[in-house]
């Protein structure tokens, strides 16, 4: 059966990382087949999205409708249940967003057979560290696990540290732009997702995070992906110096980053790049971000220029998680005589 939908149009070279972009911004029409034919990918997506919603995750596609085919799909959660609950899958642990009961959780198991235990949070994303507590709701009764990404491995206890598998594309898409002579600081490293991949092309990276279990599992993540060129310090970024000026400051902090901006100016060098990361409400996704980078810019004595913006994934209803890739064209000392 065939039926008429809104896609993007989208070069054949581009297709995976296009689907993928689209996918983690929660745009991706599910049920549909993308079509192709020489040239060209025609991918579904969400009905009513507007282009400039989509120029932020994706730049440059030219929006159309077409004729899809319906896919033929294996029993889903949904079909078991009657109903698709929210949840995320991290390694062989399944994290649901809301209270559900055994049989949503056997459902999950069912359909993912790689997925061992399925934890339910009992408290929002809080505290210094920015953790969650759980109740083990099915499953072996454990929140350790170890989740593969682009040919790397990160243990972690999620009970202890923060880690989202759904900024798996931007990752990439920030590590592709590392260069070999560059040193890199990731100001919040977490178990160390763009630190480790960071190391594996740049000259040297240095990474912080305040949570010494974050430090503990991202020194054990650093052995087993057999990185050298990393250090890990367990500091508030705001006490952190380097013994030369960064080329690149990754700040995957989107709540809080805002309150590290000086300093971030303050570690980085004249032509280097910082990755912003924040949380805005869809009605003002980038100009009041903009201005307020801007401000802080200049308190710090640096010009800038915002060389890319976009949305990285939906966060909430009407939130979206966003980053802008500021440069420092010019800074305060630069200028005096």
């Amino acid at each position: 059966m065939t039926v008429r939908h809104a896609c993007v149009i989208v070069l054949r070279q581009d297709g995976e990382k296009t689907r993928r972009a689209l996918m983690e911004a929660e745009l991706l029409a599910a049920g549909l087949k993308i079509r192709s034919d020489d040239m060209y990918l025609y991918i579904p997506v969400q009905p009513h999205v507007s282009m400039a919603i989509l120029d932020t995750v994706a730049p440059g596609l030219t929006l159309a409708e077409r004729e899809f085919e319906e896919t033929v799909q294996r029993k889903s959660i949904k079909d078991l249940i009657g109903f698709a609950p929210s949840y995320e899958i991290i390694g062989d642990i399944a994290i649901t967003a809301h209270a559900y009961d055994r049989s949503v959780c056997d459902a999950i198991m069912k359909a993912h057979r790689n997925v061992k235990t399925v934890l339910e949070p009992v408290s929002g994303v809080a505290g210094e560290f920015r953790v969650r507590e759980f109740r083990v709701l099915c499953g072996e009764n454990r929140t350790i696990t170890t989740h593969k990404e682009h040919g790397f491995t990160y243990e972690m206890d999620l009970a202890k540290v923060y880690f989202s598998p759904r900024l798996s594309t931007e990752r990439k898409r920030v590590i592709d732009q590392v260069g070999d002579s560059e040193l890199v600081v990731d100001m919040f490293a977490g178990v160390g997702p763009f630190a480790i991949q960071a190391a594996k092309r740049a000259m040297y990276v240095v990474a912080v995070d305040k949570n010494p279990d974050a430090i503990e599992y991202l020194n054990k993540n650093i052995r087993a992906n057999r990185v050298e060129n990393i250090e890990a310090i367990c500091a508030d970024a705001r006490e952190i110096w380097l013994r030369q000026p960064a080329d690149r400051a990754i700040m995957n902090l989107p709540h809080s980053a805002h309150e590290f901006l000086d300093k971030a100016f303050s570690l980085i060098r004249t032509g280097g790049i910082i990755h912003y990361y924040d949380i805005r409400p869809e009605g003002e996704i980038f100009d009041a971000v903009v201005r307020m980078v801007r401000e802080n810019a200049s308190k710090s004595g640096c010009l800038i220029e915002i060389v890319n913006k976009r949305i990285v994934r939906s966060y909430s209803p009407h939130e979206y998680n966003i980053v802008l890739d500021i440069r420092v064209t010019g800074k305060r000392e630069n200028f005096e005589d």
